[in-house]
Order: structure tokens, then C-alpha cells, then sequence
């Protein structure tokens, strides 16, 4: 029954639907997005730490419906003391929900053992429920709340890599059995972002926009984060509908938009950002409960990262957008093999109705 609700809510991200008419109320169909990550999508090719990742991301009010994490993300939000979905409140929330998988890789994949001091084998298949609150009264201020829940350590994971490098005719990663919580283990993690526009403008025919934006979490990976992204160019979509800041190696779930942008010129901007992150736990690298072969105490892993990102947005049809954006975090390892840098590409898909 999972599995025929799961490729229901697929089929549902790719399905046209009609586009509805402007208004400021959420329509139960916005959007969808597909993302791609991969370390080989970057000017100097390479195959480890953050290695790929996909998700498929449904926006609109009929995310939070069927099979969906949103009644449990706001029960999490009522607990904690956040305005409820109330219409007398005047808030508007929007909602999206995303189902991906993330993999992560040592440096050299043809070891069939575990080596110490390098990123150890991790994998996790997930789904993911957000809402952003928009308030009239605060026209430059969102808020955005994420619960994440999913299985870490899954063998499917570790044969789909091991054929996609087949196909590929690349190196084969023979240590897949000393992943970490090898076989399976649950996780979670909830995360709150406010984001602010601090600035925006424009630049003869270009315009711009200046984001200050702050996130914690608490999960498998638990962090605090301040950021700061621009974005210029031509740009019709709204402020807050645009969010690269929101990432963890793969992009968090975004939301539509309320309505369609009446300019008909159609977009293209660049976009860059830098976002400084505080991370006591990470277990990708630190594991969880289940034994892990290969796991780094907190003296071992770094707690303070830095990690930056520029992009492009083409909207290529009146409907699609397609987007491409490099990523560059700072080492997390202390001492070892795996203490490098990390660097990484995406390409996503973004379609409004």
C-alpha cells in the first residue's frame, strides 16, 4: 500500500494540470520541481563525498493531503508555539512535500574495507514536508518549516549507485557493506528558517535582490546557520519563492506561487550566495544508534563550516524553468584523506502552473 501511495504522489509531480487564476489564496496544484546533484556536474569532474542525489518536489494545497508529513510537521509547529493554519489569522501557508535520495562516497571507491581518516559509505531515501508562511503585515519576512523523515544506511541505495557507475563505465564502489546503519535505519530531521529582503531594486533593466536568511535543525543533521544570497537579472517570480540557501548537500523542499507573474518577459538572472553553518552533528559521518563500521567522534568532524554557491535561472517556456548552480562547502574532517573540500553541482527543473 506504501509503495502504490508513493508512486501516486509521483505520478502527480508529472501530471499538467491547468493553471489557475490569480489570486492570493493557495492553489492545490503550484508546482513541481526536479532536482539532480551531482559531483560530476562541475568544471573538474570528481566522484566522492556528496556524490548525487535526486528528488521530486510537489507543491501546492494538496501536498499536505494523502500521503504526507504536513499534519505531523503542524502538530511539531503548534507544540513549539507557531500560528496555526487559521484563516482568521490573516497568514497564508503554502506547502510542498518532496521525496529524494542522497549519497555520499570516500575518495577511493576500488577499497573494499573501510579507511580510516576518509568519508565513510552513507546513503538515506527520504520525504520531506514543508510550509512557508507568508504575513501581509510583514511583506519582507517569511517563515519556513521542514520535517524530514527517512532511512538511512538502505542496500537498493548501494545497488543503484553500483549500476549507474556500471552503465556509466565508471569505477565501481566496491564498500558499500560498511555504510553507515548498513541495512536500515530511521531518521528525521525538523528545521525553521526565517528569511528577510533587506534590499531590492534595480540596475537599469536588471533588478535585484539582497536576502539575509538564519535556519536551525535538529536531526541526523543538527545545525544552526546564517546566509546571505543576491540574485539579479530579470526576475518576475516573488522574493521568497527562491530559496538556495535552504540546502543541507541536497536543496530542501520549495513552495509555488500564488499566482502567475503578469510580466511577460521571461526570466534570467544570476544568483550567488555564502552561508556560514555551526554543525555539532552530522551523521553522515557520525552515524546514529545502529553500529556503523566507520563512524568520527565530535573532536574528529569540524563544527564550523562554510559554504557558498552561484548559479543561473533560464526561463526557457512560459511554464519551465531550468536552473544550474555550483556548491562549495568547507572541509568537514579534521585530520585524514576525507579532509578536502567538498564541491558539487545540480541542475533542477522548476514548473509553475
Amino acid at each position: 500500500m506504501l509503495l502504490e501511495e508513493g508512486s501516486l504522489v509521483l505520478a502527480s509531480l508529472l501530471t499538467p494540470l491547468p493553471a489557475h487564476a490569480d489570486d492570493v489564496s493557495e492553489p492545490d496544484h503550484s508546482g513541481w520541481s526536479l532536482y539532480l546533484d551531482n559531483d560530476l556536474l562541475v568544471p573538474t569532474p570528481r566522484d566522492q563525498d556528496y556524490t548525487g542525489g535526486f528528488s521530486l518536489t510537489q507543491a501546492g494545497r494538496a501536498a499536505a493531503t494523502g500521503l504526507s508529513l504536513d499534519p505531523l510537521l503542524g502538530a511539531i509547529n503548534t507544540a513549539l508555539g507557531m500560528p496555526d493554519e487559521d484563516p482568521a489569522s490573516g497568514l497564508l501557508h503554502l506547502h510542498a512535500r518532496q521525496l529524494g535520495v542522497a549519497i555520499f562516497t570516500p575518495g577511493d571507491m576500488e577499497v573494499d574495507d573501510i579507511t580510516l581518516g576518509d568519508r565513510p559509505y552513507s546513503s538515506m531515501a527520504y520525504m520531506a514536508s514543508t510550509r512557508l508562511q507568508l504575513d501581509p503585515r510583514h511583506p519582507d519576512t517569511v517563515h519556513q518549516s521542514t520535517l524530514t523523515v527517512g532511512i538511512l544506511g538502505l542496500e537498493v541505495l548501494a545497488d543503484l549507485q553500483q549500476e549507474f557507475h556500471r552503465t556509466i563505465g565508471s569505477t565501481r564502489p566496491v564498500g558499500w557493506e560498511h555504510q553507515i546503519s548498513n541495512g536500515g535505519e530511521p531518521t528525521f530531521r525538523y528545521s525553521h528558517a526565517v528569511q528577510h529582503l533587506a534590499a531590492s531594486g534595480t540596475l537599469g533593466t536588471l533588478r535585484y535582490e539582497v536576502k539575509p536568511s538564519g535556519e536551525a535543525g535538529v536531526g541526523f543533521i543538527t545545525d544552526a546557520n546564517a546566509a546571505i544570497s543576491v540574485r539579479i537579472g530579470r526576475i518576475s517570480t516573488p522574493w521568497w519563492s527562491f530559496a538556495p540557501d535552504r540546502s543541507e548537500y541536497f536543496s530542501q523542499p520549495s513552495t509555488g506561487l500564488t499566482r502567475r507573474p503578469t510580466d511577460h518577459t521571461r526570466e534570467r538572472y544570476g544568483w550567488a550566495g555564502a552561508k556560514a553553518k555551526l554543525r555539532p552533528w552530522n551523521s553522515f559521518l557520525q552515524g546514529q544508534f545502529r553500529h556503523s563500521d566507520l563512524t568520527y567522534r565530535s573532536n574528529e568532524v569540524r563544527p564550523l563550516l562554510l559554504d557558498t554557491w552561484a548559479g543561473v535561472t533560464v526561463q526557457v517556456s512560459r511554464d519551465y524553468w531550468l536552473s544550474w548552480v555550483l556548491r562549495y562547502q568547507t572541509s568537514e574532517l579534521r585530520n585524514g584523506a576525507g579532509d578536502r573540500n567538498l564541491l558539487w553541482g545540480s541542475v533542477f527543473i522548476n514548473r509553475y502552473y
